[in-house]
């Protein structure tokens, strides 16, 4: 069997440029996947994944193989690649070693990659749906993965993390009305699949008869998986640093200013014990620390990688992340919102459980159009009644200046623990 050395390519790389990165990602998973009630497709997967980055003259390369032993290949690859890379002027090179942060990797060791576990989690999920016997599962799906990554560079980086992944979905229909509900996690401990199951096979099933409501403003409860997918998604967007560089985020040159409500706060915890994600330090080797990135209103930080950084003559914030090419994007590690704690849904409100469309949101100038899923108009914490297809508009950098509260309750997705929000007069479509 191969055994990939990546001192090798350390050295191989110093020879002919004057930095080089390594970072290697080894895993194994296996997905098992549902139709109806049977088990319709397997499939598991492992490897080894290369991904190499030179820097010359202050010009970056770069390059990725999932063939260990064509790694000379590779090298190559980069090092032309930075041939035709623009210039980052001033670069400060890439980061020496240092004491990372304590605290334990995403990873649980009880997790085992086979499918006698899968299908025990699958079948969870469907006695859960069973909760509900109108509702019939339509597609489910289990998949488990295990994995190490090193990153290690010219200047003494050497870094290891371990990972692991569980992730659970299932949707289901009754009378044309359907219910979808996920969840993944790091920890066993915390996949709850008989909830997700259930869950699913309620919202197909108070999602029936639903009526139809008038174009009007009106008050609007987004749930935890809306703030993720569409508040948090274009807000994230325009604190990323090359999106402030080029002049694509509205909150360029607001530096210090109250962008949003002041109750509203949201900082970045690589490292919340409650979190998915837990990392010490990103996949540039630049450690992680809390950034606070709004205070209570005011716009306190970018987020940066090592080029962007340069590039805005500042320092990196730990949010590199590599992509599948080798190349880095800017994203955050786990996102922390908080706001003004409330019972949301106490008043009348449209509750809004997931929106179709989320992508098509215009992420220069916050500009939404979305079509609800399973909404419901609420009163005194209850659902009174489903709602028949309908849509929901605004811009979401207004909606940041005029929340109206955040609910105690969070629910843990991979880059974020986020709360319901209410809205005031948001923009409803019948």
């Amino acid at each position: 069997m191969f055994e990939f050395d990546i001192d090798a390519v350390l050295r191989a790389g110093e020879e002919v440029v004057d930095e080089i990165e390594v970072f290697v990602l080894t895993f194994e998973d296996i997905s098992l996947e549902q139709r109806e009630m049977a088990i319709a497709a397997v499939s598991e997967h492992g490897g080894t994944s290369i991904y190499i980055r030179t820097v010359s003259c202050d010009r970056i390369g770069v390059s990725a193989t999932s063939d260990p032993t064509r790694w000379e290949d590779c090298l190559a690859a980069a090092v032309s690649s930075a041939k035709f890379a623009e210039p980052v002027m001033g670069w400060k090179g890439l980061p020496d070693p240092m004491i990372l942060p304590n605290g334990d990797d995403p990873f649980d060791p009880n997790l085992s990659i086979d499918p006698d576990m899968a299908a025990s989690l699958l079948l969870r999920m469907n006695e859960g749906a069973g909760m509900h016997p109108e509702a019939r599962v339509v597609t489910a799906c289990v998949s488990l993965l295990k994995g190490t990554s090193t990153l290690a560079n010219s200047h003494g980086v050497w870094y290891e993390r371990d990972m692991t992944d569980i992730s659970l979905g299932l949707d289901a229909i009754v009378d044309g009305s359907t219910g979808y509900e996920c969840d993944s996690s790091p920890f066993l401990s915390r996949i709850d699949p008989e909830k997700i199951g259930e869950k699913t096979a309620f919202l197909s099933v108070a999602s029936r008869n639903g009526v139809a409501i008038p174009i009007e403003k009106r008050d609007v409860v987004l749930s935890e998986h809306v703030v993720d997918s569409l508040i948090l998604k274009l807000f994230m967007e325009a604190v990323n640093g090359k999106n402030v560089i080029t002049g694509k985020s509205v909150f360029a040159g607001k530096l210090g200013e109250m962008v949003t409500d002041p109750s509203i706060s949201i900082s970045d915890v690589p490292m919340d014990p409650l979190g998915n994600s837990m990392r010490k330090f990103d996949t540039e080797g630049t450690f992680t620390s809390r950034c606070d990135i709004l205070e209570n209103g005011v716009l306190s930080s970018f987020l940066y990688d090592c080029k962007t950084a340069t590039q805005a003559s500042t320092a990196s914030t730990g949010h590199a992340f590599r992509g599948g090419n080798g190349a880095t994007y800017i994203s955050p590690h786990c996102l922390r919102v908080s706001g003004s704690v409330g019972d949301v849904t106490r008043e009348p409100c449209l509750f809004v459980h997931d929106v179709i469309g989320a992508h098509t949101a215009n992420p220069l100038t916050g500009e939404f159009s979305v079509e609800v899923a399973n909404a419901f108009l609420m009163e005194d914490g209850e659902l009174v009644q489903s709602v028949k297809k309908a849509m929901i508009a605004g811009n979401v950098f207004e909606i940041l200046q005029q929340i109206d509260g955040v609910s105690a309750e969070i629910k843990v997705f991979n880059s974020a623990i986020v709360p319901k929000m209410r809205i005031p007069s948001m923009q409803v479509i019948g």
